[in-house]
């Protein structure tokens, strides 16, 4: 009997696999400590040093734990999951060549997705002098904490982060409840919805342009505006036609029982229809605040005025007019260059939104591919 994949043991699975996260985050903060005590530290201070120094030597006690749990889980998962097969199905599996040709160019893709990633953030934690050398590919050869030290103190990174971040809850939350409305509303048998069905679908294909777009929100006043970030994004015929594709697929017989109660349409689609939807909504909430959070577009055509400007923008402009190395005293600037700063303030804007992707990651899939039935 195992251990791993029994319904009685299933707290005690949950421990486990708990234990082994607990494990890799020590061994890997102990690969990171191996690293930091065997490289030079540009501008670290002794009392940092001497930090780095006893949390490897802490560290170095517990790892050999954490290494040998990692090992014990590991085989114990193998024999476990070898046992379970042989029970389930006795026939021998037979790899095609298509099989590992497809595993293999996935492991590629996996790579050429996260290599930018981590040469970023190398490029983010060297020395500037130094990285323009070139030859820094996959660890930094001279450590330093000095570029995001310079870009933290930084004002204007912090007032573009806060309109960046009331721009993506805000937008987030308004679309998608303005979105679910409309989309609940065409998967009900609402009077003349083929009509507006294809006015939806026309302006998916055909726009009046940037120019008068741009006069439209002069006119109505949202220019310098920071409605301007939340009211045109308000509504997406896409994510209508997604969340209303999901509305539909929930039994009618369901809406029927509501209205025998005495609900109207607005309670059934607020307590019965949103509450049962969110694999859905987790998806286009999370479409819609990636498109928030990486946006510098509007904020280049749309306002004029610095309170506004959004952190992409800020990046935007960083690396194009090399703003970040300004007012820096010139002993710095002889180990700094603005493109090491500038990989700096990159890490900082991504880090919100890959806080925020672990909570919807289990409803990310099931959303899209049920959100995508045809209705």
């Amino acid at each position: 009997m195992t251990i791993f994949f029994t319904n009685e043991h299933t707290t005690l699975k949950r421990i486990l696999k708990g234990l082994l996260y607990i494990s890799l985050i020590i061994l890997l903060f102990e690969l990171i400590l191996v690293y930091l005590t065997n490289v030079e530290i540009d501008g670290a201070k002794d009392s940092l040093i001497s930090t780095i120094k006893t949390c490897f030597m802490v560290n170095s006690i517990i790892s050999p734990i954490a290494l040998g749990y990692t090992i014990f889980f590991t085989i114990k998962y193998y024999i476990d999951k070898k046992e379970l097969f042989k029970h389930r199905n006795k026939k021998k599996v037979k790899i095609y060549p298509f099989d590992v040709l497809n595993f293999v160019f996935l492991g590629i893709f996996c790579l050429l997705c996260i290599y930018p990633i981590i040469y970023v953030l190398v490029g983010s934690f060297s020395q500037g002098a130094d990285y323009e050398k070139g030859g820094v590919y996959f660890i930094p050869r001279i450590f330093t904490f000095q570029n995001y030290s310079v870009v933290l103190e930084k004002p204007d990174l912090w007032s573009s982060y806060w309109v960046t971040i009331g721009r993506t809850v805000i937008g987030t939350l308004t679309a998608l409840v303005f979105t679910s409305v409309v989309a609940y509303a065409m998967s009900r048998d609402l009077k003349g919805k083929k009509i507006f069905y294809w006015i939806n679908i026309f302006t998916m294909f055909f726009g009046g342009g940037l120019v008068p777009y741009f006069l439209i929100i002069k006119s109505v006043g949202l220019y310098d505006n920071f409605l301007v970030y939340i009211i045109p994004s308000i509504y997406s015929v896409y994510n209508m036609i997604v969340i209303s594709s999901f509305f539909k697929q929930i039994s009618n017989e369901i809406h029927e029982a509501a209205i025998v109660d005495g609900a109207n349409e607005f309670r059934i689609w607020w307590q019965i229809y949103m509450p049962l939807s969110g694999p859905v909504l987790a998806t286009v909430a999370l479409w819609l605040a990636v498109g928030h959070w990486n946006s510098y577009f509007d904020t280049m055509i749309y306002t004029s005025s610095k309170e506004l400007h959004t952190l992409q923008y800020f990046l935007l402009e960083a690396i194009q007019t090399s703003t970040l190395t300004e007012g820096l005293p010139p002993t710095m600037m002889e180990k700094m260059t603005s493109k090491t700063i500038s990989l700096a303030a990159i890490i900082i804007s991504v880090i919100p939104v890959l806080m925020f992707f672990p909570f919807v990651r289990k409803n990310f899939q099931s959303g899209i591919m049920v959100g995508s039935l045809k209705g």
